[in-house]
């Protein structure tokens, strides 16, 4: 039996108009909720009202197999769907946000509130680098801390 624990995925983007039917099913079959941990299953008529142009689709469930939505992830980016997923730290798991905007997806350590943690042996690894000027050192560790598949996620915009 599979370890659940809470998580949750925002969707937004662009999103093939093609893929609407789909993408509502995929997303019902998560069981997540459309209005916090406490809230029931959204049905599909919920996800289809909550999936309009100009919003991001905020899905929660506190019961997710190890803090994952294996399937739909997968989904969204075979199709190219951009979103952010965070899961909480549980039992020998740590929290970890995920990002992906089309091209790569990217994996960091997180802490419970979903704020992106460095790992202290890359940040000395930069502070010594006597190759790096100050500039440089400080330009690496924004780079580290605010990469660019983690930028601001838009809005839905179908395509």
């Amino acid at each position: 039996m599979s370890d659940r624990y809470p998580a949750e995925i925002h969707i937004g983007g662009p999103v093939p108009r093609t893929l609407l039917d789909e993408l509502v099913r995929k997303i019902a079959e998560t069981g997540a909720s459309l209005n916090g941990y406490n809230d029931g299953c959204a049905t599909e008529d919920e996800i289809r009202a909550a999936l309009r142009e100009g919003a991001i689709l905020d899905l929660c469930d506190c019961h997710a197999c190890y803090g994952h939505f294996g399937e739909l992830e997968a989904f969204l980016i075979e199709h190219g769907i951009h979103f952010n997923h965070h899961c909480e730290a549980c039992y020998d798991y740590d929290a970890e946000n995920t990002y992906y905007r089309g091209d790569q997806v990217l994996t960091v350590a997180a802490d419970q509130a979903g704020h992106p943690l460095l790992p202290v042996a890359e940040v000395l690894h930069v502070l010594n680098n006597t190759q790096l000027d100050d500039h440089a050192k400080v330009e690496t560790l924004r780079l580290l801390s605010e990469p660019p598949e983690a930028q601001s996620l838009e809005p839905i915009r179908f395509i």
